[in-house]
This record gives structure tokens, sequence and C-alpha cells, in this order.
């Protein structure tokens, strides 16, 4: 079972919610970066977001679009993110899946490294989901589908503005 499965199942059977931080990698600095998901695991994270810089974030907002362009000042690449996080995930509390470790990544860099070899460097680094803010729903089929075969989440996200009958769909599509 999936981390991220877990981990509801265990809090909607405890009747508890999620606490769910989200931190950017590489900002200031991708020590920082371990140092932060850790202590935010030690201190109560239900699964923690990584966000992967990137310079055009269409879906971000005005913090995380400062912050990932702090961190891709320093030269930040993806394979920088995919080793340091590889590094964090196989300590405790990340080793068992007792806190699920989440991305939050733009297409388009999903798409250059090419989608396989996105989710298999993901999972490899002990990655269990991925949240693609820019990539509707109606161009998700293929990556969902590969995400489904490695039972990979891919959390797709509605807006408060996005109509019901859309936000149902989404729901449903996503892993």
């Amino acid at each position: 079972m999936n981390p991220i499965d877990a981990l509801f199942q265990r809090l909607r059977s405890q009747g508890r919610k999620a606490f769910i931080p989200f931190v950017t990698a590489g900002d200031p600095d991708l020590d920082a970066t371990a140092y932060l998901v850790r202590d935010l695991a030690v201190r109560g994270a239900s699964l923690i977001e990584i966000g992967f810089p990137y310079s055009d974030p269409i879906a971000d907002g005005p913090t995380i679009q400062a912050s990932y362009t702090r961190a891709l000042a320093k030269r930040l690449q993806l394979d920088d993110v995919f080793h340091a996080i590889g590094a964090l995930s196989r300590k405790p509390p990340f080793a068992d899946g007792a806190v699920p470790l989440v991305a939050m990544i733009a297409y388009s860099l999903v798409q250059r490294r090419g989608l396989k070899d996105f989710l298999t460097q993901s999972q490899k680094a002990g990655i269990c989901g991925a949240i693609v803010p820019d990539l509707p729903v109606e161009e998700a089929g293929e990556l969902l589908a590969l995400a489904a075969e490695r039972d990979f989440k891919l959390i797709q996200l509605v807006t408060p503005t996005t109509p019901r009958e859309r936000a149902a769909r989404i729901a449903r599509a996503s892993t």
C-alpha cells in the first residue's frame, strides 16, 4: 500500500486531520531543506510537500515563485533535488513511510525528464506521490496510467472556483 493511502487510512481511523506543510527544495540551500523537512516530520507533519524549483511557475503564488527564484539562482538542478531527497528518505521517520514525501513539480520538468524516468527516479528517491499543478486533468491520462501502474499517487488540485462537475472529475482522476 502506498504510504499516502496508509497515512490517510490511519488518520481516518483515529479521527484526526493531516498537517501537510510545503518546503521549497534548495531555498535557502539543500542542507537547510533537509533540516526543515526532518524538523517538520519530528514536530508532527503528516506528509510533506517538497517543491521542485521551476523558472516559470505559472500555477503558484508570489511566495512560492520567489522561493523558486532564490533556489534557481544557485543553479539548483533536478538531479540535485532527487539526490537530496533520496538521502533524506533513507532515514527515519521517512524510511518506514511514516511521513510520506510528495513532489510539487511543473509538468514541463516531468515531461523533459520523461514520464517513466520521472516516476522511477521519484520512487528511488522515496517520493510516493506528486502534485503537478499545471497539468490539466484532460491532459493527464498517460501520467495517471503510468503512476497507477507503480502505485505512485498523482494528486490533482481544484480551486474554490472550480465548477462542481469539473471538481468531481478531477477527484475521480486523482490517484
